[in-house]
């Protein structure tokens, strides 16, 4: 959904460079990521499972939360995308 403006980031709080280096590349991760090495992104967001999605709109408004594993490919989720 790049084409509609959307963009995915990814936050990883992993305290090992070496180990958060490895994942990305193991799983070819092919977009934007940042180490939160501190962890301060959990405790400003209430992370406490991973993985975690926040959908934020344009206006850095929080408009949904994902616990645990998503497919983005259901219908739902595409229209929920859409919309936003």
């Amino acid at each position: 959904m790049k084409n509609k403006g959307i963009v995915v980031l990814g936050v990883s709080v992993d305290a090992d460079e070496g180990a958060y280096q490895r994942f990305i590349t193991d799983h070819g991760v092919d977009f934007t990521t940042i180490r939160d090495a501190d962890q301060k992104s959990n405790n400003l967001y209430g992370t406490f499972k991973f993985p975690e999605t926040y959908i934020i709109d344009r206006n850095g408004i929080v408009r949904r939360k994902f616990i645990g594993a998503v497919d983005w490919t259901e219908p739902e989720i595409v229209d929920f995308l859409s919309k936003i």
